[in-house]
């Protein structure tokens, strides 16, 4: 077997640390010995790792430039010495940054990821943020974005060569998530009510790049027309007071109900008739994946990969970034027609059966590992 260690910034809630949590937990089927490092302890997948007894172990750092950030460089190599590591498979930017320079150190390869489209959480001033990039890009053994829309990016942008840059989409367990033809319980179960004509759902951090104020306006459009439909908001983050100040001067209260933020998506969606993604910026979304294999229409945002998951027409639609009304228009379409509702959502489930399954993506990691392995 393969031994892998996986690199995450943190282990809290977040697309990157689930899906090193799906990974870990399915390493053996697609030939990898999986360890997890991570900078910081404690959050929802610490324990779910410690439940599957996955090797775990911690690097931390106050700050990543300076005494902190040797000793986790040193702790890092140490343990991958010592656990003989094959291959380092890291994600976010400090992980980036401590698992290229790891391997450099030890000899192994490694494999840095890109899940974004580089043009939003930029830490520090620009020209760190640059040196930074130019470091990770020059070191790692292959990039690999989880979009296409990513990875042309990263190779438009930062000139990567396109042999270093390739692409595997973001898989996610299908048999998690079920469409559900009478949605009264699970809507029964979250306290809404049971016999709204259309739920519309968001899953989604309340931050900027969200934008889920676009999601909060164009439902808003869709109310006046459909007095009985619901939006549901799951999530949290540092806008929630903004966003809540929204629904009140909107006079939405009654209808657009805040769930916080939870981790047990698959017992949310039955719930739910539409998925909204409302992003500014989005490399590829797995809350999306989830909502089609839940057998949902999706409508999104055109950004980034979304493009790429949704079927325009097909599976759901596609609307500019920031524009309610664009939205809110496809959404009264559906809100209106339950036949096309199904239709896309079975459509939508489909799609996702065949081409972003954990199965797939698993395959093309472990033929990834064994290429870099035999560099």
């Amino acid at each position: 077997m393969i031994s892998v260690l996986y690199l995450v910034d943190n282990l809290g809630p977040g697309g990157s640390q689930r899906y090193v949590a799906e990974l870990a937990r399915h390493a053996a089927s697609f030939g990898v010995l999986p360890h997890v490092c991570s900078a910081k302890e404690g959050g929802v997948f610490h324990e779910e790792l410690l439940r599957e007894k996955t090797p775990l172990f911690f690097a931390p750092f106050r700050k990543l430039y300076g005494p902190d950030g040797f000793r986790a460089l040193t702790t890092l190599a140490g343990y991958v010495r010592s656990h003989r590591i094959d291959v380092l498979h890291t994600f976010q930017t400090n992980a980036n940054i401590l698992g290229t320079m790891a391997a450099r150190i030890t000899g192994r390869r490694v494999i840095t990821t890109r899940r974004d489209m580089g043009d939003f959480g930029m830490r520090g001033s620009p020209r760190l943020a640059a040196f930074e990039t130019h470091v990770i890009n020059r070191l790692s053994d292959r990039i690999v974005a989880n979009s296409r829309a990513a990875m042309e990016a990263a190779q438009r942008n930062e000139g990567i060569p396109p042999e270093k840059l390739g692409c595997i989409y973001n898989g996610i367990d299908c048999g998690r998530f079920r469409p559900e033809a009478d949605k009264r319980p699970w809507r029964r179960a979250l306290n809404v009510p049971e016999t709204s004509s259309c739920v519309f759902g968001i899953v989604a951090g309340h931050r900027p790049v969200k934008s889920v104020d676009t999601a909060i306006r164009a439902f808003s459009r869709v109310r006046a027309r459909h007095p009985d439909s619901l939006l549901l908001l799951v999530g949290g983050g540092p806008e929630r007071a903004n966003l809540e100040a929204l629904v009140r001067n909107l006079g939405l209260e009654s209808s657009a109900l805040f769930l916080g933020a939870r981790e047990d998506v698959e017992n949310l969606l039955p719930a739910f008739d539409v998925f909204l993604n409302s992003s500014r910026s989005e490399s590829f979304s797995n809350a999306i994946l989830e909502a089609m294999a839940s057998g949902l229409p999706v409508v999104a945002t055109r950004v980034g990969g979304n493009p790429e998951s949704v079927s325009e027409g097909v599976t759901g639609f596609l609307v500019p970034a920031d524009d309610p009304d664009s939205m809110g228009k496809v959404m009264e379409s559906l809100a209106s027609d339950p036949l096309l509702r199904e239709r896309m959502g079975q459509a939508g489930r489909e799609r996702v059966h065949a081409l972003f399954s954990k199965e797939r993506s698993f395959l093309e990691l472990e033929k990834l590992y064994l290429s870099v392995l035999r560099r």
